[in-house]
């Protein structure tokens, strides 16, 4: 009885959680821009006469859906491979449309594919959804086979407008995601700061240590250089001083532990402003300040007044911030471990099993039980994707009721472009806040983008069979996830943690041991190990977060180990970036090498094992009080 009674009070807030408000932005250029690309093609087919392919085409506008903030050099990469994507599965959902078994074999595969090239890459968006969208949406057509090479070509070309259309800020700011994330950066630096001394600086380092990173990546996918290239160059050494400005205010808080004088964080912080408007760096306050504990500290600061006005030049124009290969991520994601590979099994498993279920039975237009499905293993987390199932159920029951009364009143073609334009606009405006209540403009939107020639005159008739078609897909989907990922995340979590500790213990190695002048330990083999495993772990964490059941107490115990590793990794990161490292004695190196592989087995066999004493390390003091505290960590979540 008592289980019971713990089972409904923890529902409760979790249904309740599915239909709070977030307070985030509204994006309203993004949602102006999705309206156009989806609409926009269907009033260009009207105008020529042919309404049906302006339709089809409207299907490639799903491209821009996948536009979040990066350079425009990614971005560019990805929605042309993502046009190309949804162009073939609406060509093989149309060569496969007689052949429903089949259909479904490919639809699984799509969707497993789709969702591991998003995972691995770790790119923010709607993953397989709507490639499983437009496979459903062609593979319900009439005359399939015989029109799959020009419904494929005239997704392209709507795919094409949405990839303009996605990169037409180029031309006015071709690097504004990148200024953006340096001056978010500097922004963060100087609350650290102004935090020196106080209670505040633990949390202030810790968000400047991340937007390094998210700095870091968003600067190494901006490849190659057209425009305004001295911006670019004076981005990058802003980059790499904020590194410089960090372990000096880092060393600064170890050793002395008083505050910084104020003009510090303010000229830090001005950066983001200079960013912004174009305007000189004042430095006049600086002046005044004379004292020779800060000496390094104030000379880091001051240079950054003449990194802003200084041209490019001292070879940084060939420097460039460079990403881990694509080979690399994909063989890393690839592995009986990787969280990514199960979960793409499991996706493309249980959207087959969908397919042929809705096959199976019979079902009127069964593409919208796969189609359910997917949306609803969209969540990340159990308890995320059990949001998505009590969402997208009561919000496509309302949905489903709009876009009837919609299609029974046989609208012309003007009136169902502008109503695609102002679902989706209003879809994207509202999905930052809600899930449940943009579904409510989503699934009409669908629903007439696939039901739009069709003449229905019986409106409950259509609107009961939509209903049950995607209860049907929502609770499979909640099922297959329940059965196939109730633990797959948490039993990895000991194992990750071992290997994260070793790739770190193999960079630090790196660091801290002379390396020939030319070599970048920035870009280094160990420094991406090092960062994937990291990532790996706390992407496997927080899944575990959302299992169902879980051990709240086992994964509370876990959290201050993650915690710690994700913070030194953190600092081992920024020593990459720093020039003139010091070099640690063969014996300290060994004995440290020593402490790395006894607590990586600590936390791999999740049992106490005798660690050694970790020495001294006087030329890093910042390293060692690091790792004594993820030591003190470790072994205390193990007693």
């Amino acid at each position: 009885m008592n289980t019971l009674n713990h089972r409904r009070t923890a529902l409760h807030p979790m249904i309740r959680q599915a239909f709070e408000m977030k307070r985030i932005a509204l994006p309203w250029n993004r949602a102006i821009c999705a309206g156009l690309c989806l609409g926009l093609p269907s009033l260009i087919g009207l105008l020529l006469g042919r309404f049906d392919y302006g339709m089809l085409a409207g299907t490639g506008g799903f491209t821009y859906l996948y536009t979040f903030h990066e350079p425009y050099a990614l971005r560019a990469r990805k929605l042309f491979f993502v046009m190309l994507g949804i162009g073939f599965s609406v060509f093989c959902g149309s060569l496969l449309a007689p052949y429903p078994v089949l259909s479904a074999v490919v639809l699984g595969l799509i969707g497993a594919l789709a969702t591991f090239v998003f995972g691995a890459l770790k790119f923010k968006g709607p993953a397989a959804l709507f490639f499983v969208l437009s496979f459903a949406l062609a593979s319900g057509m009439p005359h399939g086979p015989s029109e799959a090479l020009t419904r494929g070509t005239l997704v392209l070309l709507g795919g094409a407008l949405a990839w303009l259309i996605a990169m037409a800020g180029w031309l006015t700011n071709p690097h504004g995601p990148e200024t953006q994330a340096v001056r978010r950066l500097y922004t963060n630096l100087a609350d650290s700061l102004d935090a020196v001394g106080t209670s505040k600086y633990k949390k202030a380092r810790h968000e400047t240590l991340i937007s390094m990173v998210e700095a870091e990546s968003i600067l190494a996918g901006q490849g190659r250089v057209w425009r305004e290239p001295a911006r670019v160059y004076r981005l990058f050494r802003l980059f790499h001083q904020a590194h410089v400005i960090y372990q000096e205010t880092d060393t600064w808080n170890l050793r002395k532990g008083e505050t910084l004088p104020p003009a510090l964080g303010q000229v830090v912080r001005s950066v983001s402003g200079v960013l912004r408007y174009r305007e000189i760096l004042i430095t006049d306050s600086l002046k005044r300040l004379e004292d020779s504990d800060l000496e390094g500290l104030l000379r880091a600061v001051r240079e950054l007044a003449a990194i802003l006005e200084a041209d490019a030049e001292d070879g940084w124009e060939d420097r460039s911030i460079a990403g881990t290969p694509v080979k690399s991520i994909f063989l890393s994601a690839f592995d009986k471990n990787s969280l990514v590979f199960l979960l793409s099994l499991r996706f493309g498993m249980i959207l087959m099993i969908a397919a042929l279920a809705a096959h199976a039975f019979n079902l009127n237009r069964s593409y919208w039980v796969p189609l359910s499905c997917a949306s609803v293993m969209l969540g990340s987390t159990v308890i995320a994707t059990f949001h998505r199932a009590i969402q997208r159920s009561l919000g496509t029951m309302i949905g489903i009721l709009i876009a009837s009364a919609i299609l029974w009143a046989q609208p012309e073609g003007f009136i169902i472009s502008v109503a695609i334009m102002l679902f989706t606009f209003f879809a994207e405006l509202l999905i930052v806040r809600n899930y449940a209540i943009a579904i409510l403009f989503v699934t009409p939107n669908a629903i007439l983008m696939a039901e739009a020639s069709s003449h229905i005159h019986n409106v409950g008739y259509f609107a009961g069979t939509r209903i049950v078609d995607v209860i049907t897909g929502s609770v499979i989907g909640l099922i297959g996830v329940l059965i196939l990922g109730r633990k797959s995340a948490s039993s990895r979590i000991p194992y990750l943690m071992g290997r994260t500790i070793r790739s770190q213990s193999q960079l630090a190695a790196m660091l801290f041991t002379k390396q020939p002048a030319a070599y970048e330990a920035e870009d280094s083999r160990e420094q991406r190990s090092m960062k994937t495993h990291l990532s790996n772990l706390t992407t496997v964490y927080a899944t575990a977060l959302g299992e169902i059941p879980r051990s709240e107490e086992e994964l509370q115990r876990l959290l201050p180990v993650v915690w710690a590793l994700d913070q030194f990794g953190y600092l081992l990161n920024s020593y990459a970036w720093t020039a003139n490292r010091p070099e640690l004695p063969d014996p300290e190196l060994a004995r440290l090498l020593l402490v790395f592989e006894k607590m990586a087995q600590s936390a791999e066999q999740q049992r106490s094992i005798s660690h050694p004493a970790v020495p001294e390390l006087a030329l890093t003091p910042k390293i060692r009080q690091e790792l004594l505290a993820m030591q003190s960590t470790l072994e205390k979540s193990l007693t």
